[in-house]
């Protein structure tokens, strides 16, 4: 089992270092099927890992494993440490297996790049981060994961380095994931000064001995990062700006890895987040306002790839929000099923995106439906289950989230009521994304730059990996039903046991109104933006708010980037120039005269020197004397 698990972290490394080391001298085709190969023994590896510890009685499934230490200060040390538990193996089984998805995928999608090399081994890179940070025995190695998926997203954000927008985006997503990454190691500080290990398990064991406020900055820095992590308000703004790497990069970021990382984390840190309630009651709020303010900006985006992100933002705000009323298995049950169909959504919008010359602007399209039936289909697959439409996987992952709010009080109906809100918004606009893409005639674009999908719908690698996501995102609910069985639940049980269970009525309340509201969000997208029967509102004060995405970028360009800037200058213009580059030419201009003033004193007559020999000696002999004296 443990043997297993290491196979399954270090498989990716592996492939990212034979790619670079081999260089030019491994075709570029080859490199996609190294890296794909890799992420594949690693799904084989997970696999292997859960049929072994699903043979182990629920108290006995905790295997740590250490393969050396390597830092020891005093009596506190860190090892290269993994753990293999219900959590850690889940996660290995999403990273893994959607990974292997969206690397094969990339085969097709990125055949013919002068860059195939630097692709495949960044992304073989990703997902080795990736699940370091989730197989991480303790928090410093996850800390270690933690950043590298950071890094790692810099480099796949940036992949075009020839277009500034993409290195601005990647620049972006870089520093504001920093910030969450520095509250979390101040987090990790106060622990060890606190607790002297970062350990889980003697953490979890020693953490109710914390309390007061030190307990509270704790939580609040690692909720830190997993905000900016999870791009949830109010550090979100670099996630539709990632949109400028590839599509399977997209995919990628949005489904199974990087954005669920703070979601992960709130749940196998919950014994700290439970010792500081007011915290978990931020991070609900926080995910409640997040899935409502995303939907509404997706409302309003144009470029396809930007809608699918903002949807992103509002599912992981759900997850947020069922991880901070301690319903973690509903969470980590969303985050599985939305791996699927969000990945799906992504790998179909790029098939579009392939076939319409790189156009990514959705007012360009229309009428796809009939000359890309497949990605139509699968697109239809993701979005129902995105909406939570039975009997596709959304509907059993997200109206449970929405349920376990009513258990949790007068804050708890709030909660529910912004679910509901966030359900209707969804529809509303992933069935507007449908129709304008989809539906109608082929608009003129369309006409002159359609080209037949021989390298997208049929091209092997890219067909039949969005086809095994459509069908994961139709039967993947199915895993766990309210009410009839929940298999996820009970194996998540010894590491992250909920708090709150809806009962049977709230269950089926829930869902009869989500549902409701979906199909009423999915009727007005369709008589809005399919037949035409409805206006679509013209309110040109909200318009500009929700297309400036609710002013959070030029807040922060009015707080931080510009006073930044000016500060810059006041330096600039009244320390560096002046005192530093002056002072240089200040010496550069004295050491000028002093060399000219003494070749001027070098005359060539012997007997000047001579004079002025003797004139020194004299003057040293009568400094000499005097101090003698």
């Amino acid at each position: 089992m443990i043997a297993a698990a290491w196979i399954c972290l270090f498989s990716p490394l592996a492939s990212a270092t034979l790619i670079t080391l081999l260089g030019t001298r491994v075709p570029r085709k080859a490199t996609g099927y190294i890296a794909t190969f890799s992420v594949l023994v690693s799904f084989v590896a997970a696999l292997t890992t859960f049929f072994l510890l699903l043979g182990d009685s629920p108290e006995e499934r905790s295997h740590p494993s250490t393969l050396w230490t390597w830092l020891t200060a005093g009596d506190f040390q860190v090892g290269l440490d993994i753990l293999v538990d219900p959590l850690s193996v889940l996660m290995m089984l999403i990273v893994s297996g959607v990974g292997f998805l969206i690397v094969g995928y990339s085969i097709g999608y990125m055949d013919g790049s002068d860059e195939e090399r630097r692709f495949f081994a960044y992304m073989s890179l990703f997902v080795f981060s990736m699940l370091l940070l989730v197989q991480a025995g303790d928090l410093l190695l996850l800390l270690a994961g933690w950043g590298l998926v950071g890094l790692c997203s810099y480099f796949l954000i940036g992949y075009d380095q020839h277009r500034p927008a993409a290195i601005a985006a990647a620049k972006k997503a870089f520093i504001m994931n920093a910030f969450g990454d520095a509250t979390m190691a101040l987090a990790l500080f106060i622990l060890i000064q606190r607790v002297g290990t970062l350990q889980y398990g003697a953490v979890f064991e020693d953490v109710d001995q914390i309390g007061g406020w030190a307990m509270t900055l704790i939580a609040l820095g690692l909720l830190g990062g997993a905000v900016a992590k999870s791009a949830q308000i109010p550090l979100h703004t670099w996630l539709p700006d990632a949109m400028e790497g590839p599509t399977p990069v997209s995919a990628l970021i949005h489904a199974a890895t990087m954005v669920t990382a703070g979601v992960y984390m709130l749940v196998r840190l919950n014994p700290i987040f439970e010792q500081a309630a007011s915290v978990q009651d931020i991070a609900a709020g926080i995910g409640a306002l997040t899935l409502l303010m995303a939907g509404l900006i997706a409302l309003v985006q144009t470029d396809i790839k930007r809608v699918i992100a903002y949807s992103t933002m509002s599912q992981i705000g759900y997850m947020f929000l069922a991880a901070g009323i301690a319903s973690y298995s509903n969470a980590m049950f969303h985050l599985m099923t939305h791996a699927f169909f969000k990945a799906l959504l992504f790998l179909a919008a790029g098939i579009i995106i392939h076939s319409l010359l790189a156009e990514q602007d959705m007012r360009r399209m229309g009428g796809l439906r009939k000359l890309l039936p497949k990605t139509y289909t699968a697109t239809l697959i993701g979005a129902l289950a995105l909406t939570g439409i039975p009997p596709f996987a959304g509907f059993f992952s997200k109206d449970p989230i929405i349920a376990s709010a009513l258990d949790a009080g007068l804050y708890g109906q709030i909660l529910w009521v912004a679910g509901i809100v966030g359900a209707f918004l969804t529809a509303l606009y992933t069935f507007r994304m449908i129709f304008i893409v989809f539906w109608g005639e082929p608009s003129a674009y369309v006409r002159e730059h359609f080209h037949a999908p021989k390298r997208d719908e049929t091209h092997v690698w890219m067909a039949w990996t969005v086809g095994a996501l459509a069908v994961l995102s139709t039967v993947g609910g199915w895993i766990q039903v309210p009410g009839l069985w929940h298999p996820l639940t009970t194996w998540l049980e010894p590491v992250a046991e909920p708090l709150v269970e809806p009962s049977g009525l709230q269950d089926l309340v829930t869902s009869v109104v989500a549902v409701a509201v979906a199909a009423i969000g999915i009727y007005l997208a369709w008589a809005m933006y399919a037949v035409g029967r409805i206006r679509v509102p013209d309110m040109p004060a909200l318009q500009r708010l929700l297309e400036h995405k609710f002013y959070w970028d030029e807040a922060y360009d009015l707080a931080f980037y510009r006073p930044a800037v000016l500060i810059a200058q006041a330096f600039f213009r009244f320390i560096e120039r002046p005192l530093i580059a002056g002072s240089i030419q200040g010496l550069t201009t004295g050491a000028r005269v002093i060399s000219g003033r003494t070749g001027e004193a070098q005359t060539g007559l012997l007997r000047t020197y001579v004079l002025a020999l003797g004139a020194g000696a004299a003057v040293l002999a009568l400094v000499f004397l005097a101090v003698r004296g």
